[in-house]
């Protein structure tokens, strides 16, 4: 835009006037020029710029609608999150301790998610590039390469190659026969018309380029997937469990045990050798499993019903 605004268009500004035809026929010169020149090359060139970028404009126009809408998604679901925190709070459900810890692993989410690359709060509400992102910007480079193959094609065929000629001969009504016309600076004009051809090859290749490094990207995005999830169904159902976290059915058991015994039972040290360990609902359940750990009896006698 800047050498077409600077340099090419004082190329162009006497195109008409200078057109000269060795003939006096009123409205011959006139006929003779739109023959030559259907489309000016400057403006030819302007809207090829313009029609080119419009595909882009489109993708930052989704762009910004998407991020405009994942943001007021998160802000309603903080609002739901406050306000069910406000109710609680109110019924006493939760204690300030349970808050504060929400708090901090709030705060280590956050700051776990402005440390990855070293992004920061802002950048994290532009969209990751995934999806229907990711299509949306595919489509957008193919289109740019059709409309700028199809621009480079069109100015082909519309003046027979991209070399100007400095004369140019019309035969159309009213010329009375045929006239020679002459073309104002063609040596400069096919030199700009030159320029801007090759940046438009430029532009193709560097957006082939890019759909195919998005390609590269789809294909190994797709198999670290299906790879990993192959893995995670080969593990083990104790492998895929994380350490150290008790399951509901366990915790459970542990709450349903202390609420049934008069005493509390060591639940790590012990988790090995007595991993279920049964809840006996009465009174004499202390002393069968005080000789169950010390292993002075084997095999338990009868219990009789408390």
């Amino acid at each position: 835009m800047l050498v077409l605004g600077t340099a090419a268009e004082s190329a162009w500004d006497d195109e008409q006037a200078d057109f000269v035809c060795n003939t006096q026929q009123p409205g011959c010169t006139s006929v003779c020029y739109d023959k030559a020149f259907p489309i000016s090359h400057f403006r030819y060139f302007v809207l090829q710029v313009i029609i080119v970028s419009t595909p882009t404009i489109f993708y930052f126009g989704y762009v910004a609608i998407k991020a405009r809408n994942e943001k007021k998604q998160e802000e309603e679901k903080d609002e739901k999150q406050a306000e069910q925190g406000r109710r609680s709070k109110r019924s006493g459900i939760v204690n300030e301790r349970d808050n504060r810890n929400v708090i901090e692993d709030h705060a280590e989410e956050k700051e776990e998610g402005c440390g990855r690359g070293g992004r920061s709060d802002k950048a994290s509400d532009v969209p990751r590039l995934k999806g229907r992102l990711l299509c949306a910007y595919a489509c957008s480079i193919l289109l740019k390469v059709l409309l700028e193959v199809g621009f480079i094609v069109g100015l082909w065929f519309l003046y027979g190659g991209f070399f100007i000629e400095a004369k140019f001969e019309c035969t159309k009504s009213p010329c009375p026969h045929t006239v020679d016309c002459f073309v104002s600076r063609p040596t400069e004009k096919t030199i700009f018309t030159i320029y801007t051809q090759v940046v438009a090859a430029i532009s193709v290749l560097l957006n082939l380029l890019e759909l195919l490094h998005l390609l590269q990207l789809a294909i190994t995005h797709h198999l670290e997937k299906r790879y990993r999830t192959k893995q995670q169904d080969c593990l083990p159902r104790s492998e895929q469990v994380p350490s150290g976290k008790a399951t509901p059915e366990q915790s459970e058991a542990s709450r349903s045990y202390k609420a049934g015994s008069h005493f509390n039972f060591p639940m790590q040290a012990e988790a090995t050798s007595y991993p279920n360990p049964c809840p006996f609902p009465f009174h004499g359940a202390s002393k069968l499993w005080n000789k169950l750990i010390s292993g002075s009896h084997l095999a338990p006698k009868r219990i009789p019903a408390a």
